[in-house]
């Protein structure tokens, strides 16, 4: 008979799968500002593994690709070392430094990326006023392998959780508003992805 363990990926999978029917292009229905009172924050399953490190680091460079993962610790088993997050700048991604500067051949940043909340799929991105190409944007992948399927936290896994509208949202500044990223599922992967233009917070949530 399967653990705990194993429904808990299984379960996640089914209710994104279900309800990230909205999610599967760049319009998402419903508004794209929201108040963080007005949104469901993803939540971590209570016996995900933990992370590796709550904190990665990336220099990127004009001309390379380059990308940086997060990782859950390897904890033996089948049920460490599962991918949580993962960034990528391309070649030719690098836009305008935090002055406003443009990036030239050979210029690199060093990207930091920060787990705000370990409760919650909630990451900070510094340099702040970092900006990407918009014809070549970053691209953000965050696995829901792990999330939590009782969204709105009541207990019980029903169509209220299934059909929520899961996504990519930013927030600028603490306080301020959030707003939705256009956002892409690969259910094969179990993952969310989004295309980054500037550096902010980003987090896993539904309205």
């Amino acid at each position: 008979m399967p653990n705990r363990r194993t429904l808990i990926p299984l379960a996640a999978a089914l209710l994104f799968a279900g309800g990230m029917a909205a999610c599967s292009g760049d319009s998402p229905a419903g508004p794209s500002q929201r108040p963080a009172s007005d949104l469901v924050f993803i939540r971590a399953a209570a016996d995900a593994p933990p992370l590796a490190s709550t904190q990665v680091q990336l220099w990127a460079k004009v001309g390379d690709t380059r990308d940086v993962e997060l990782r859950y610790a390897n904890t033996g088993g089948t049920y460490g070392g599962d991918e949580c997050l993962e960034f990528k700048v391309p070649n030719n991604g690098l836009y305008k430094k935090p002055d406003g500067t443009l990036f030239r051949q050979g210029d690199s940043v060093l990207i930091t990326i920060r787990v705000v909340d370990l409760k919650h799929f909630n990451f900070e991105f510094q340099p702040a006023g970092l900006q990407f190409s918009p014809d070549h944007p970053a691209e953000l992948r965050v696995s829901y392998k792990w999330a939590d399927p009782d969204v709105n936290g009541d207990g019980v896994v029903d169509d209220r959780d299934r059909l929520r509208d899961v996504g990519v949202w930013k927030q600028e500044a603490d306080g301020l508003d959030w707003f939705r990223v256009g956002t892409t599922r690969d259910s094969n992967l179990q993952e969310l992805r989004a295309k980054i233009m500037g550096f902010t917070k980003y987090a896993l949530a539904a309205d």
